[in-house]
């Protein structure tokens, strides 16, 4: 395979989104991911006060997307979180 048809191509600017659909106005800034140990109430809870805590150390002010994963073996219970960080325009970072 030849890389002279990679090179003739025109240099064009790629947005990708790990989402479909997003508020009008809102900037993606990334994928964040929080586990901790255990699987109950209380272990969604840090893991969700984590995953927030990350996606602020980006500037962002709105999770969405989130996905939960539980696991339940035996010797290693764990809760979780996957979600895209947006900021909304216009907005600052609160909690």
């Amino acid at each position: 395979m030849s890389s002279d048809k990679h090179a003739a191509r025109p240099s064009v600017e790629m947005n990708v989104s790990t989402l479909p659909d997003r508020p009008t106005g809102s900037i993606e800034l990334g994928v964040v991911y929080a586990s901790v140990e255990g699987v109950n109430d209380h272990s969604f809870d840090e893991c969700l006060a984590e995953l927030i805590d990350k996606a602020q150390s980006l500037g962002a002010t709105a999770l969405i997307g989130m996905q939960l994963v539980q696991s339940q073996f035996q010797w290693n219970q764990r809760t979780s979180l996957l979600a895209t960080a947006i900021k909304m325009d216009g907005e600052s970072p609160t909690r």
